[in-house]
């Protein structure tokens, strides 16, 4: 914990935590799904190859200066798309840093297990209170294939994009259940409150997973691939937790 109370300790230092304005008894939190992609196409028999990404946000019904209640789990879906877990055994993999490691890092990550990528927007400081735009974080991270069919992303920001270097992996789950792909995120508790009363709260990212192949039973396959959707119409989504356990959902409809 105390590299993490280090990081509420620094932001401080360049802009100072307390936020303005006043907390409101019925204020939530605001979801959407921008902007979405996949190739269109492919059947369940006949798929094809697809790279995926997607957009989501976290505002408050407060206003656009305020930050948002902490959310704490992410559940990305997309219809018509399935994620071949025997491919990502078949690709080059990465060791993950044991979580309890003094210092994460991706520096032992072959360049080919790279498999996606992205960036998570953070606020720093009070719920439901006016952020402060110097503690606004922007960390981009990239995703492996950590191996035995699993994804890990790993964050790794310094200044100017957010006050002090911020390293960490997460685990992103994968799951299949009939023609769509749920990919979970959750943020680990050393980066919800980083310290007393304050707290990193996601307002936002973008995640892409690549076009990837990979040899299955001698066989060229692709990681990500397109099975196609019966109205012709596909349904990206995200469903959010936040940390008091609320839950909501947002999506966005493109071309199947």
């Amino acid at each position: 914990m105390k590299k993490v109370y280090t990081l509420a300790v620094a932001m401080a230092a360049v802009a100072g935590i307390a936020g303005s304005g006043a907390t409101a008894a019925m204020a939530a939190n605001v979801y959407s799904v921008p902007a979405a992609s996949a190739s269109k196409g492919g059947t369940s028999k006949k798929p094809i190859a697809t790279k995926i990404g997607l957009t989501f946000q976290t505002d408050s019904t407060l206003g656009d200066t305020f930050q948002p209640k902490p959310v704490v789990k992410f559940k990305l879906s997309f219809e018509g798309i399935r994620v071949n877990k025997a491919v990502l055994k078949a690709l080059t993999s990465c060791k993950v840093t044991p979580d309890d490691a003094e210092e994460a890092s991706a520096a032992q990550c072959p360049a080919k297990s790279v498999i996606g990528g992205g960036v998570l927007t953070s606020l720093v400081g009070q719920p439901e209170t006016v952020f402060n735009p110097a503690l606004r974080c922007e960390l981009p991270f990239k995703i492996y294939n950590s191996g035995a069919g699993s994804m890990s992303l790993f964050i790794d920001a310094k200044p100017p994009t957010c006050p002090i270097p911020v390293t960490k992996w997460i685990p992103l789950t994968n799951s299949q259940a009939g023609n769509t792909v749920t990919l979970g995120l959750a943020v680990p508790k050393s980066l919800q409150e980083i310290a007393p009363n304050t707290f990193a709260t996601v307002a936002g990212s973008t995640l892409s997973i690549n076009n990837l192949k990979g040899k299955v039973k001698g066989k060229s396959t692709p990681l990500v691939e397109s099975t196609g959707c019966s109205d012709k119409k596909r349904t990206v989504g995200v469903v959010f937790t936040d940390i008091g356990g609320a839950s909501g959902k947002a999506s966005k409809t493109i071309a199947c």
